[in-house]
């Protein structure tokens, strides 16, 4: 195989695997005060996102992690709208732009930043 190409597939797998624990994660954290549950929130996808690419990019030292990034976050969109439009049944009042937009930045910036680190060394 060589070493440049993404597989989506992949990418795709690595992209679930954080999203379902950090989904997990935050049902069991939502009786928790906005500012924790915001906070472990944050912190819980720069981890677990981090983790899962740095493992990801160990293996793959020819990728793009420009190309790998836009993969993951269209991939976390599909599975979001799956989620959210089929299977979650509670009061969406509480989605804010916080919930989506902040985190949506934080786990592209992990993805290519994690991508960078483990391309170059």
């Amino acid at each position: 195989m060589n070493p440049k190409t993404i597989r989506i597939a992949t990418v795709a797998i690595t992209t679930f695997i954080p999203w379902l624990i950090t989904l997990a994660a935050l049902g069991a954290a939502s009786t928790l005060s906005r500012p924790l549950f915001v906070l472990i929130h944050y912190v819980l996808i720069v981890l677990l996102f981090g983790v899962a690419f740095s493992l990801y990019y160990k293996d793959r030292k020819g990728v793009d992690p420009f190309s790998v990034m836009v993969i993951a976050i269209l991939c976390l969109f599909a599975y979001e709208i799956v989620y959210v439009g089929f299977l979650y049944e509670g009061p969406r009042w509480f989605l804010t732009y916080l919930d989506w937009l902040v985190p949506v930045f934080l786990i592209a910036s992990t993805v290519y930043w994690t991508g960078i680190f483990f391309t170059k060394h």
